[in-house]
């Protein structure tokens, strides 16, 4: 698994976004945030939902809400965010740090 990487959650049709970097180690819980068709969201907070496209369609990646899961938790790779990734970084940095 690397960052960017959108995967199915092995118990159900949902989607998230790892955020955790790979550490060259195996952590039993793993940080990401959840993805969600664009048509399925409201109004986007600027940098903090980060727009990408998945098969051709718009989602969002809500960075407002991650969490860390358990590893076992997620699934399989179903597309990649990883060219959002300075904006993925940029939001962690706004939760964390306020700017």
């Amino acid at each position: 698994m690397k960052q960017g990487n959108i995967h199915r959650l092995r118990d159900g049709a949902e989607l998230v976004c790892r955020i955790q970097t790979d550490l060259g180690i195996e952590t039993p819980f793993i940080l990401c945030a959840p993805v969600f068709p664009r048509s399925e969201w409201g109004a986007l907070t600027p940098k903090l939902h980060v727009a990408f496209q998945l098969d051709g369609h718009p989602y969002v990646v809500i960075m407002s809400q991650m969490v860390a899961l358990p590893g076992a938790q997620i699934g399989p790779v179903v597309g990649d965010a990883s060219e959002a990734r300075d904006e993925l970084v940029a939001a962690v940095d706004l939760l964390v740090s306020g700017f």
